[in-house]
């Protein structure tokens, strides 16, 4: 294995889990190099992944930087290496064996040159990460790799050609939209992003509503709608305007104004329980 490989996560207080996360990488790319941004952890997670792992490149967040805008700060960090892939990584995967050895199966499968998002099955053997299709239709094994639409960041390879062409991360994105947004700039220059064919690591689902939580006072729906753990206005309007259009951006915005208008009762009336976690 020739490839030069810069692996990239950001962690907040998942000391277990980033640990776990980083055993299983080095079990199969010992000689990886690491870029992890400690976004202020305070459960020691920092101090044990320098003591167990001192090659790992730490770099220091302020405890605000949330998914996105850390992976920024690690890639925009990496990237200043020679590197000829870069592997994405949520801290809370726990990559099987095989997981690298299928990536650049599917990325020669693809062509080359593409971008390559790992399934991510829970315990259960739920495919809960990896992408969904132009249906909306979530990725799922398959004897072929399959063309994603909306990639999930999970487990995502990115060849050092196409960082060349389109960046990093956009430091735009606070926590989500982060990892779409890349494979959709990536699609809109030609490239391709594909599924694996198998899942290549163990996950935990996220199941938390962004666009409404029930049971708040009005002004305590619209903060949470606009922190980075929400879908924030601002930010929804700027992914949308910039793949789907203004009317697309102004119609989402303005369903995501009116959806936290309206009280509870008559969200489950029209809804359902669609926008309850």
């Amino acid at each position: 294995m020739g490839e030069k490989i810069a692996a990239i996560l950001t962690c907040h207080n998942r000391r277990a889990k980033t640990l776990a996360c980083l055993a299983s990488l080095f079990n199969v790319l010992p000689h990886a190099d690491v870029y992890l941004t400690d976004d202020d952890c305070s459960d020691g997670t920092a101090q044990e992944v320098a003591r167990l792992y001192p090659a790992v490149h730490i770099i220091k967040g302020n405890g605000n930087l949330f998914w996105s805008r850390g992976m920024y700060s690690a890639w925009n960090e990496a990237i200043k290496g020679d590197y000829d892939y870069y592997l994405w990584l949520n801290d809370d995967v726990e990559l099987y064996p095989y997981f690298w050895n299928e990536l650049i199966a599917c990325e020669q499968i693809g062509g080359g040159n593409c971008i390559i998002s790992g399934l991510i099955e829970d315990g259960n053997g739920e495919i809960i990460y990896g992408g969904f299709d132009k249906a909306k239709r979530k990725i799922q094994r398959a004897g072929t790799p399959q063309s994603v639409w909306l990639m999930n960041g999970n487990v995502v390879l990115v060849p050092k050609t196409i960082v060349e062409q389109i960046g990093i991360i956009d430091p735009v994105y606070h926590h989500d939209s982060g990892d779409a947004d890349y494979g959709l700039r990536a699609q809109e220059q030609g490239y391709s992003v594909m599924s694996t064919r198998q899942a290549v690591a163990k996950g935990y689902a996220n199941t938390i509503c962004r666009v409404r939580k029930g049971g708040l006072t009005l002004t305590e729906r619209f903060r949470r709608l606009n922190s980075p753990l929400g879908a924030p206005i601002k930010i929804s309007f700027y992914f949308r305007h910039k793949h789907f259009g203004l009317l697309n951006a102004l119609a989402f915005c303005a369903h995501l104004i009116v959806l936290n208008l309206l009280p509870d009762k008559m969200v489950t009336l029209i809804y359902g329980q669609k926008y309850t976690e």
